[in-house]
């Protein structure tokens, strides 16, 4: 599977952050899951990733491998393959097959964040080489803020940061969830989830990855 066209790599910062519309399906199989696991609450229990992750939310869920493997490895590693044969003009290999054939993706961990009003993501970095964040279900809106204050309201979007605000360079990248978008960044890049006030459910899937190039 090609994705090439549709990944867009943008550099905001200078680290490259992709950005792609995933197809229903795969919303679909995360949501389909993760509704299966909350309804059972043994496997709720024991899927618990809570003590592993830095957020303050209600419940993070570790994807089991079966279902992992068989239902979101192969696309994501198809997301992946567009977003590092992007991001890396300067090996010069002429084709996304070709490049595939060099890339080796070791997937760490995965799992699902179930963020509700009031929780929020502070300001963290993620393992591995490679990480990402899409989402799987919104509230309708994200409520006011505090002060009702006019521009970007800030609440239930996660922030990317790099380095320091510079000439022609930003330090922030605000995002605005939406079902199925995926977003894909190093691992090293600092980022936050604000929190959102009113009713639903701001769910979304997580993954970090060890990239490698062979020559």
């Amino acid at each position: 599977m090609d994705l090439t066209e549709e990944m867009n790599v943008t550099k905001p910062f200078g680290p490259t952050i992709g950005e792609i519309q995933v197809v229903p399906e795969f919303v679909k199989n995360l949501n389909d899951y993760s509704d299966e696991i909350i309804k059972d609450k043994e496997k709720s229990k024991n899927l618990d990733a809570g003590d592993t992750l830095v957020g303050a939310v209600t419940q993070e869920i570790s994807l089991e491998k079966e279902f992992f493997v068989s239902k979101i490895s192969p696309y994501l590693s198809n997301m992946i393959a567009a977003y590092m044969y992007k991001s890396r003009p300067d090996l010069e290999i002429d084709s996304i097959d070709n490049f595939k054939k060099k890339l080796l993706i070791n997937f760490r961990q995965a799992w699902i964040v179930r963020q509700f009003e009031n929780e929020y993501n502070p300001l963290h970095f993620h393992t591995g080489n490679i990480s990402g964040v899409c989402y799987t279900m919104l509230p309708k809106d994200f409520g006011k803020p505090p002060q009702n204050k006019k521009g970007v309201n800030h609440n239930g979007h996660i922030q990317l940061a790099h380095g320091a605000n510079i000439f022609n360079c930003k330090a922030l990248e605000l995002i605005k969830p939406e079902v199925g978008k995926f977003i894909l960044f190093p691992n090293y890049m600092l980022h936050t989830v604000y929190p959102f006030y009113g009713p639903g459910e701001r769910r979304s899937f997580s993954f970090n990855a060890d990239i490698a190039i062979k020559k």
